[in-house]
């Protein structure tokens, strides 16, 4: 069977457990995944708490011969420091050469996010970081993005009401005095 062109995307969901490089003020996380000879770079997130979250997808489009070829991800957790460079904290090595197989074979193939153990420069495990991962088969990265479904717009109903400039026209003051006027006029006639 010959395969055509596909596309592994992976869905870079949370870290928990992590080691911290630096415990002076907050830790800001970012992830650089590896793919073949493609690096693609997380979002800088903060951790609030023990868990780091980032809820971002990544697509690599691969051509027919690289299907066959690529079979790992490799995602290094970085902390970002503002005075020197970058920390690494840990990284975790995906195979998916067998979910890219098997996706050829069925042309859809997606793994619910999954925690997967974060290994640290002295080769101790120490966090999770959750993935998941899904491959579509004879698919080009174009057709995908046409078929994307376009985001939500607001009702047509609250448009006009999300266009007035309320701080151009003083509409609370001019209301504020109308009744003010009013319940004092009421007042002084009885």
């Amino acid at each position: 069977m010959e395969m055509k062109e596909g596309i592994l995307e992976l869905l870079l969901v949370s870290a928990e457990g992590l080691k911290h490089a630096h415990h002076l003020g907050t830790q800001r996380h970012y992830v650089t995944i590896q793919f073949g000879d493609r690096i693609l770079t997380s979002k800088i997130t903060q951790g609030k708490g023990k868990k780091v979250w980032w809820n971002e997808k990544f697509r690599f489009p691969l051509a027919p011969d690289e299907c066959e070829e690529l079979g790992k991800v490799t995602l290094r957790i970085m902390e970002r420091d503002k005075f020197s460079d970058d920390s690494q904290v840990g990284e975790t090595k995906v195979h998916v050469g067998d979910i890219i197989r098997e996706g050829a074979k069925r042309e859809f193939l997606q793994m619910k996010p999954a925690p997967y153990n974060i290994v640290l420069k002295d080769g101790k495990y120490k966090g999770e970081l959750k993935l998941g991962v899904k491959f579509l088969s004879n698919v080009s990265l174009e057709h995908l993005e046409q078929c994307a479904v376009p985001p939500r717009q607001t009702s047509v109903a609250y448009r006009p009401f999300l266009n007035i400039k309320l701080p151009a026209i003083p509409w609370r003051r001019f209301f504020f005095f109308c009744t003010r006027s009013d319940s004092e006029g009421s007042r002084r006639n009885s």
